[in-house]
């Protein structure tokens, strides 16, 4: 009895298979990373919005006063951040229960967070973070010789468009909606609510205590501050990287690395005079600052307007635009962006 052979693919017949295999794969694998982008933005942007209404509601509880950036006083007294004020209002009045308000929390450079206050520093929300962002919401940092914990926050409340100062009432009071011992009530924003943006988006750095790159390189300017003074980026923007590289005299990874301060260097408070995800990185020296709002979305930022609307703004748009939006009573005819 004569029985038929099974044929089995040839060697170039399963090459060609694998290869047909590969280009599906290579064409479906950029559609399926754009749709989990495309998720992240939208929960990105639906952070902003939960920031939004717990923003609108502190200010139906507190006469129409926004949350302010805490204030320096003896000690750093009372230093907390608008998203520590905003706690109770996102679900989270537990954890703002534990903060005890009377205690002094120390020069945020050179001083060292009370002891009491370091979990509560320590505990991610997962609110105040883009889910796109990369790396570990909590860093390290290390002062006096004390090593602890803190969590950052992807979202800063605007002190407005200049260069970034302590935020010291009387010394910086700032053009935009929030600083120490600020009381800006809703009608002080006469440019109006839909042309003023409350909270832009940031990056958390890596931490403080992370190994930077060399001064000499060009490191990623969404996770690492620049070393030096905040004028040479202001001036830089005009004229790219090149004309600022010099002026950069190390990194560090202490960006935004925690949401419970409101003072400088990390905390969630920002005047970002450089448009949005500028290539020009953020300079910093002492409490004086220049910086961007940056994401990990491709071309620009999600803020949050004093109306409670979100908005999508392109690392394109025109500086004039941008600065117009950062304050609050500028008179500037903003237009369209």
């Amino acid at each position: 009895m004569n029985l038929s052979r099974r044929r089995a693919f040839t060697l170039i017949e399963l090459l060609v298979v694998i290869a047909i295999i590969a280009i599906l794969i290579a064409l479906l694998l950029p559609a399926v990373q754009q749709a989990r982008e495309a998720a992240r933005r939208t929960q990105c942007r639906n952070n902003l919005k939960q920031i939004g209404l717990a923003l609108h509601n502190y200010m139906s509880t507190y006469n129409e006063v926004l949350p302010n950036a805490g204030g320096p006083g003896v000690g750093y007294l009372n230093d907390h951040s608008p998203l520590a004020r905003l706690l109770p209002f996102l679900d989270q009045a537990n954890l703002q229960n534990l903060i005890d308000w009377n205690i002094q929390m120390g020069h945020p450079g050179s001083g060292i967070l009370p002891e009491a206050l370091r979990p509560i520093a320590a505990t991610s929300i997962p609110t105040y973070l883009c889910p796109s962002m990369a790396g570990n919401p909590v860093t390290d940092i290390t002062q006096q010789s004390v090593t602890y914990k803190t969590a950052g926050a992807s979202y800063g409340m605007v002190h407005g468009n200049g260069l970034d100062s302590a935020f010291h009432a009387g010394s910086n009071p700032g053009n935009g909606l929030c600083w120490a011992n600020a009381k800006i009530l809703i009608r002080d924003i006469t440019d109006g609510t839909s042309n003023t943006i409350a909270f832009v988006e940031a990056v958390v750095g890596p931490g403080s205590n992370a190994t930077p790159p060399a001064a000499s390189e060009k490191a990623d300017p969404r996770l690492w501050r620049a070393n030096g003074s905040a004028s040479n980026a202001a001036t830089g923007q005009n004229q790219g990287y090149d004309a600022i590289a010099s002026a950069i005299g190390g990194w560090t990874g202490g960006k935004n690395t925690m949401w419970l301060r409101g003072s400088v260097p990390n905390g969630p408070v920002m005047a970002p005079i450089l448009t949005p995800n500028s290539k020009i990185p953020d300079f910093g020296s002492g409490s004086a600052k220049a910086v961007a709002s940056r994401s990990f979305h491709s071309g620009g930022v999600s803020v949050l307007l004093c109306d409670g609307s979100v908005r999508f703004v392109s690392d394109n748009i025109d500086r004039n635009t941008w600065h117009a939006l950062l304050s609050r009573s500028g008179g500037e005819v903003v237009g369209e962006f």
